[in-house]
C-alpha cells in the first residue's frame, strides 16, 4: 500500500511513548488554534459557525487563551456569542406558575413540573455545532486511525504501537468500531495485548512494592507505571 505523509507522521509520533492518536489529535488543535489567531477570526463562515457552537469547549477555550495574541479572536468570538444571548434574554418571558392541582397532576404522570419557558430559553442557548477545536481534533484523529489501520501490518508501524505502549482505551474502541477487515481488527487487538501486557506487570510490581518490605527495590519503571496506565485509561492529559 502507498505511502503518503499521514505514514510518516504516524510512525514519527508511534516513536514518542503513549498512544499515538491522543496525540495526533492534540497536534491538530495546536495548529487548528495557531491558525485561527494568524488569520484572524473575521472570516464570516467561521464566526457562524463558533456562534452555532457557543465558542469553544472548556478544555479549547482556554488553550486559545493561552496562545499569544489571542485575545482580539476571543473578543470577536465572544462579542457574537454575548449578543445573540442578550436578544434571547430580552425576548424572554417565563409562564406563570402552574396551580397546586395542576402541579400535581403533572408529577402524576411523570411529567417535567419546571417552567417551560425557562427550559426552552435553556434550549435555545445549547451548542447547535460541535466545538470548532474538538471538531479539528476529530477530524485529525479519524485520518490517522484510518491510516494506522491501512497499514497495522507494516513491521515498522506494528512495532511502534507496541513500542509506545499501545493506543488509550478511548481510541482503541474507536479503531475496532473503524477497522474493516477481521485482519484489521485481529492484529490490532493482538498488538494492544503485547503493549498491555508490560504494564500489567509493571503495575503488579508497582503495588507489590508498596509493601515496606520491598519499597527499596522499586524501579523507575515501576514508579511511571501508574502514570501511563492513567494515560492509557483516560486518555493523554489535555486532549479532551
Amino acid at each position: 500500500m502507498a505511502r503518503h505523509a499521514l505514514y510518516y507522521t504516524l510512525l514519527e509520533t508511534l516513536a514518542e511513548p503513549g498512544c499515538a492518536i491522543c496525540r495526533m489529535g492534540e497536534k491538530a488543535v495546536i495548529r487548528f488554534l495557531e491558525n485561527l489567531v494568524y488569520e484572524g477570526a473575521n472570516d464570516a463562515q467561521f464566526r457562524a459557525e463558533a456562534l452555532l457552537s457557543r465558542g469553544f469547549c472548556n478544555l479549547h477555550g482556554w488553550q486559545l487563551r493561552d496562545c499569544h495574541g489571542s485575545g482580539l479572536d476571543v473578543a470577536i468570538l465572544s462579542r457574537d456569542v454575548v449578543k445573540a444571548w442578550l436578544r434571547r434574554l430580552e425576548s424572554f418571558a417565563p409562564e406563570q406558575a402552574p396551580t397546586r392541582a395542576f402541579s400535581d397532576l403533572r408529577a402524576a404522570l411523570g411529567m417535567a413540573n419546571g417552567n417551560a419557558g425557562a427550559r426552552a430559553l435553556a434550549e435555545a442557548l445549547a451548542p447547535e455545532r460541535p466545538c470548532p477545536a474538538c471538531k479539528a481534533r476529530d477530524t485529525a484523529e479519524q485520518a490517522y486511525i484510518e491510516e494506522l489501520l491501512d497499514h497495522c501490518a507494516d513491521p515498522e508501524i506494528s512495532g511502534g504501537v507496541i513500542r509506545a505502549g499501545g493506543l488509550c482505551l478511548t481510541h482503541f474502541r474507536k479503531v475496532m468500531h473503524t477497522a474493516a477487515t477481521a485482519e484489521q481488527a485481529a492484529l490490532i487487538a493482538q498488538l494492544q495485548a503485547e503493549a498491555l501486557a508490560p504494564l500489567l506487570q509493571t503495575l503488579e510490581d508497582f503495588i507489590c512494592k508498596h509493601d515496606y518490605r520491598f519499597q527499596a527495590e522499586m524501579t523507575a519503571t515501576e514508579g511511571e507505571s501508574w502514570l501511563k496506565a492513567l494515560a492509557l485509561l483516560s486518555g493523554q492529559r489535555g486532549t479532551r
